[in-house]
């Protein structure tokens, strides 16, 4: 922050903070909701913890099998990563300016968008993290490379420092060095460095599809080939009725079979009633899963439902979700190597920011604008039908406050005194063939009168 001078009293005291203003009083290590099985914090996903088992995030993997969860998740990164990006420079000296160019010269070499894709991985499973390989090129340290690694190999203790879990140490993780690592996270809440992923709530309708498909699939089999029912005389013995369940199994794929006399065979076909169907479950779970990730459906699934103006909106919609997803990634690119870079070749210099910018809408604008010209249109005929009245007014300050007062918007001094000298024009030129009515104090005009 910049240091301002005080308006009022130079010699006044200079006012110190208590030492627990500037620290965290409610960290990890008193939070009560924390359990401490060991000196690195636990996730506290409750989908992760009664469904996970062993499998840890490699459970929301399976998330983006799914083809819908897989396209809509998808789409919510693309088009973030499909705007161009920009860098300001965080102040107007010199050395603001070079950190500015430095920056932008670097995220041109590197594959930034591809870099960023990456990172948002954090949008399902909570966090990412993401490791720089530095190099020197020319007078300047910067990035060669950001490899983007798996997040079950990582914890973090009680200071949100990552830790990276090894054969050798499977519990508490292995320290790692400074500047080397970059976290991005998601849904970050308390003091959980694991951050809250989509993946705690996409696994539910994921899961209920795909029990819904499975129940389908067993129903096409039931509905393709009806079953096969034998009855059989009493006092069949076991051996002759297993043979027997044998042969009708393979009728299903045989057009012809023998069975031993006195043998009735019936055929079963599936029948429904009522109007549910599976097709209709599985689309239900794909809206859910729509709204989860985008907040919408229409730009998604229109199904021949709602109109145009009903997909912008909800379009509209997925627009704010991604600028919130921007905004999260870029203060943790600014925060870590962008910042990192920034100290090791320009140490003192403002930070520059870097920004995805959303694309403007053709359309919305030319209707803002199309609004606009109509609204101006509008009060430049209301502004002159308000100069003709005042010409009614013989007295200039009569006709100046009259016009002040119905000016639809505030008018110049210097406007005003315009409008008042051509107030008899303005009048002629609304009705050149009618007379001026005079107002209440107003006196017969001469030039009319002739």
């Amino acid at each position: 922050m910049t240091d301002r001078a005080a308006p009022t009293k130079a010699a006044e005291p200079r006012k110190n903070l208590p030492a627990q203003a500037r620290a965290i009083i409610a960290h990890a290590r008193n939070d009560i909701t924390i359990p401490f099985f060991s000196d690195v914090l636990q996730p506290v996903d409750d989908t992760l913890i009664l469904r996970g088992g062993g499998k840890g995030l490699k459970l929301y993997d399976e998330i983006e099998r799914d083809t819908h969860a897989w396209a809509v998740l998808q789409k919510r990164k693309k088009t973030l990563v499909s705007r161009e990006w920009e860098v300001v420079p965080g102040g107007e000296d010199q050395i603001d300016l070079d950190a500015a160019a430095l920056v932008t010269d670097l995220l041109k070499e590197l594959p930034y968008d591809r870099i960023c894709e990456d990172a948002l991985d954090a949008t399902l499973k909570g966090f990412s993290i993401a490791e720089i390989v530095w190099q020197r090129a020319g007078r300047f340290i910067v990035p060669e490379r950001i490899i983007a690694h798996d997040q079950r190999r990582f914890v973090f203790d009680p200071d949100w420092r990552p830790r990276l879990l090894t054969p050798t140490n499977m519990m508490a993780g292995e320290e790692l060095p400074e500047r080397k690592f970059i976290v991005h996270r998601h849904g970050v809440k308390g003091n959980n460095p694991y951050g809250l992923g989509l993946g705690t709530r996409l696994f539910w309708p994921v899961l209920f599809k795909r029990e819904g498909v499975a129940f389908w699939l067993t129903f096409l089999e039931k509905y393709a080939a009806p079953t096969v029912v034998g009855k059989t005389p009493y006092g069949m013995l076991d051996d002759s009725q297993n043979k027997l369940l044998q042969v009708l199994e393979t009728l299903v794929q045989k057009s012809a079979v023998t069975v031993p006399v006195g043998t009735e065979l019936e055929m079963l076909e599936a029948k429904r009633a009522g109007g549910a169907s599976y097709k209709e479950w599985c689309e239900y779970w794909d809206r859910q899963i729509s709204v989860c990730v985008n907040g919408e459906t229409l730009s998604t699934d229109i199904q021949g439902e709602g109109s145009r103006a009903a997909a912008d909106t909800h379009l509209n919609v997925l627009e704010m979700l991604v600028d919130a997803d921007g905004d999260l990634l870029a203060d943790s690119h600014q925060a870590s190597f962008i910042r990192w870079t920034v100290d090791y070749n320009y140490p003192g210099a403002a930070l520059p920011k870097v920004w995805r910018v959303r694309a403007a809408n053709e359309r919305e604008n030319a209707e803002t604008d199309e609004l606009k010209a109509k609204a101006a249109k509008a009060s430049d005929e209301a502004l002159r039908q308000i100069v003709g009245t005042s010409a009614r007014f013989d007295d200039d300050d009569e006709a100046r406050s009259y016009i002040t007062a119905m000016a639809p918007a505030e008018l110049e001094a210097g406007l005003v005194d315009q409008l008042v000298k051509t107030r008899t024009a303005f009048a002629q030129a609304l009705s050149p063939r009618a007379a001026i009515p005079p107002g209440p104090s107003a006196k017969p005009d001469q030039d009319n009168a002739a």
